[in-house]
């Protein structure tokens, strides 16, 4: 996995760079909650990649240095979802700590300080990147939902 730049230039970070990264540092990502137009779903995508490989969570991923949340917010969502969304609707929801056992290196936990906003969307046809494989609406109250994904929307919604 090569990591690209903000400056849009074919850059890259290289991969045994990035896992060093990963090995001594958390990762600022930002993700999205996207919300139906009454706040009772929520759109999760099943993730093909560590962590949480095969789970339904809110898509986003890692910031690009010089890169406003916001703009992340636009991006990710332009990327893994094929959507064009206005970053004046986003919503903010907080910050949360996310540490999973495991990531895309062997012997390598994931560690990220996760920005997260809310946006109700109304626009439903999506075009998923190769990093997840379905995507699916759940109700904000289902109790199978990943604890992630339930404290994040409690800070949108009182379930």
């Amino acid at each position: 996995m090569r990591m690209r730049k903000k400056d849009n230039s074919n850059s890259w970070i290289a991969d045994n760079k990035y896992k060093e990264f990963m090995e001594e540092l958390p990762i600022c990502t930002v993700d999205i909650l996207f919300f139906n137009h009454n706040k009772q779903s929520v759109l999760l995508l099943k993730r093909v990649n560590k962590p949480l490989k095969n789970a339904y969570f809110s898509p986003g991923g890692r910031m690009i240095k010089n890169e406003t949340f916001e703009d992340c917010a636009v991006r990710q969502a332009k990327t893994e979802l094929g959507l064009k969304i206005d970053k004046k609707k986003l919503v903010f929801g907080g910050v949360i700590n996310e540490i999973h056992k495991e990531s895309i290196y062997p012997k390598t936990n994931y560690h990220c300080v996760n920005v997260y906003f809310g946006y109700v969307l109304t626009k439903t046809k999506i075009k998923l990147d190769s990093q997840h494989s379905s995507a699916e609406w759940f109700l904000v109250g289902n109790k199978k939902l990943h604890p992630l994904i339930k404290a994040k929307i409690k800070s949108f919604i009182k379930i």
